[in-house]
């Protein structure tokens, strides 16, 4: 291998574990720099395997639409070269963030188209991921059962072949399928079936934790005791609950403004849950005040409410009010913005139809380009 071509690998590498221990900003960084030198060596397989690694560093920064480009050009690319695998992998990729942006129907063809591609192929890790992708798709879109069964195999493949971090990731979807069954039973008013759902998301996270510890996957990690503690604190469990939120912030290596909301609004929540009611303020005044100096408004949406909720626990109904009029307004917004998103999106997905039908008139580098840009 060349000095160029071992410096591109090593960058993509740097990439890849930044993005393990959830550094997801940085990993994108990485991942960009590795674009830019494949582009000018016109390494295309590079280039794909980039645009492909950002597209799953932007789902994991809550980049959605910037993830989908890159997601479709990677897809271009690796059909281009004829690798299917890979072809899988973009397309597993690229319905983890249609779900996001609110397309569940067609992220579930697409993870089914993706499924079918991998079934297809000679790669384990690939039919694994796919399993899991189209598992998680079905979870979103009401149908958790199926996504269990989905989400198992993977997990059995992932154990075949010893990888631990895949282990992980998929033992963290899979505890979301059984709380999501735990909401549907609780929605109909089956106490029983919901505690029993809950305590094998619990059992499952914890699992998921276990094998993230021992991989050094941090990402999963916070991901999943924030899970548990939820559940947790479900149950009554509060001290454990409490426990698990401590693990997190003990997790926290360098962290980014997500991680650090995401925190504050989780831990209000139990505390919540506890009858600390004033801790509970504190902590949620805190994720608000977060929240608002991002301008990200899920995360907004999200403190603000809580913040609500928990004033209107304590009893001071003129500032729970001020919080759920400010909850609404930005819950408009949202909706606004959402219209507008879905808007770009369909116009995106219409453009990536009419590139696929001309791939061969592009050059590799407009077909990354265009998506770098977006």
């Amino acid at each position: 291998m060349s000095d160029a071509g071992a410096a591109i690998a090593d960058e993509f590498m740097r990439g890849t574990q930044l993005l393990r221990v959830g550094r997801c900003d940085e990993a994108l960084l990485a991942f960009r720099v590795v674009y830019a030198h494949a582009q000018r060596d016109g390494r295309t397989d590079m280039m794909a395997a980039a645009l492909c690694e950002i597209g799953w560093s932007c789902y994991r920064c809550g980049q959605a639409e910037q993830g989908l480009e890159c997601a479709m050009g990677a897809r271009l690319l690796w059909a281009r070269l004829g690798n299917q695998v890979e072809v899988a992998r973009a397309m597993a990729v690229q319905s983890f963030l249609l779900l996001d942006l609110g397309f569940a129907d067609q992220a579930n063809d697409l993870a089914g188209e993706a499924l079918d591609l991998a079934q297809g192929e000679d790669d384990m890790a690939m039919l694994a991921f796919a399993l899991n992708a189209r598992g998680v798709v079905l979870t979103r879109s009401g149908q958790a059962e199926r996504g269990q069964e989905l989400i198992e195999r993977a997990i059995g493949i992932a154990h075949q072949h010893n990888n631990i971090g895949a282990v992980a990731y998929y033992l963290l979807k899979l505890g979301v399928c059984h709380t999501v069954l735990a909401e549907q039973a609780s929605a109909v008013g089956d106490t029983e079936r919901a505690t029993s759902e809950r305590e094998t998301a619990i059992e499952l996270n914890a699992g998921a934790i276990a094998m993230a510890q021992r991989c050094g996957d941090l990402w999963t990690l916070r991901v999943t005791l924030c899970n548990n503690a939820q559940m947790l604190a479900l149950q009554g469990r509060h001290n454990a609950a409490l426990s698990a939120l401590e693990q997190y912030a003990g997790s926290l290596d360098e962290p980014g403004i997500a991680p650090r909301i995401q925190f504050r609004i989780a831990l209000g929540d139990v505390l919540l849950r506890a009858g600390r009611l004033d801790d509970a303020c504190a902590m949620a005044i805190q994720a608000v005040a977060l929240a608002d100096a991002t301008s990200l408004l899920d995360y907004q949406l999200t403190a603000v409410g809580k913040l609500a909720e928990i004033l209107e626990a304590q009893g001071d109904a003129p500032a729970a009010l001020v919080q759920f009029k400010r909850f609404h307004s930005l819950y408009v917004r949202k909706a606004g913005e959402t219209a507008q998103r879905r808007a770009r999106v369909e116009a995106m997905r219409a453009e990536d139809d009419s590139a696929r039908s001309r791939a061969d008139d592009q050059t590799d580098q407009a077909i990354g380009e265009r998506r770098l840009r977006a």
